[in-house]
């Protein structure tokens, strides 16, 4: 997958989540919330307004990735995820 191609994903995934997320009284709605959250960060990254909070996030996400082998030290999955599972 490109940067591209993830960038697209997640505005499809921002687009199809709203809706759900605005239901916070149900658990489906808080777990489309949260989903929601993940994907506006990436979209945050790319074109840099990531608050603090979104930067974490994804510091988080990308500090896991690389923990299991999925990346590289110094790749993250948002800037390079067509370097996933590289040996």
């Amino acid at each position: 997958m490109t940067k591209a191609e993830l960038q697209a994903f997640a505005q499809e995934q921002v687009d199809l989540l709203k809706p759900k997320a605005a239901n916070t009284d149900k658990p489906s709605g808080q777990r489309a919330r949260g989903k929601l959250q993940f994907f506006e960060a990436i979209l945050a990254a790319y074109d840099n307004s990531q608050t603090p909070e979104q930067f974490g996030l994804l510091d988080a996400v990308n500090d896991s990735l690389q923990k299991i082998g999925a990346f590289a030290s110094g790749v993250t999955f948002f800037s390079k995820p067509e370097e996933c599972c590289k040996k």
